[in-house]
């Protein structure tokens, strides 16, 4: 039982960590530095533009929104750890539009990593 408790509390500090690098690389439109915690390949939606693309073509795609979508606020709705498998809900406040940004989490190697993004 306590080497559940410890394996438990590390997936939770290694969660919270990874939410923390992705919710300050969505405040300042970051796809470098959000690209860090990415899968390998990954599902990206992007205003219904979607499919599944490799780390550095995510990137790419991403830098190209936050080119036309500088982000004002972003705000954390939901955030729920259940590994393997995770999620995080942000509304992202732009001068355009409010998106809805999903992104689900799987834990690989005792690392959380991003495997799905979406914003709608």
């Amino acid at each position: 039982m306590s080497l559940f408790i410890q394996v438990s509390i590390a997936q939770t500090g290694e969660f919270d960590a990874v939410v923390e690098e992705i919710s300050s690389s969505l405040k300042v439109g970051n796809a470098k530095k959000l690209s860090n915690v990415f899968s390998n390949n990954l599902t990206l939606s992007v205003k219904k533009d979607d499919g599944t693309y490799s780390k550095f073509q995510a990137e790419l795609l991403l830098e190209d929104f936050f080119r036309s979508n500088k982000v004002e606020q972003l705000k954390r709705l939901q955030c729920v750890n259940n590994a393997p498998n995770s999620y995080i809900v942000f509304s992202l406040k732009t001068a355009k539009s409010t998106y809805r940004v999903f992104i689900k989490l799987s834990s690989v190697n005792k690392r959380f990593q991003v495997v799905e993004l979406r914003i709608e």
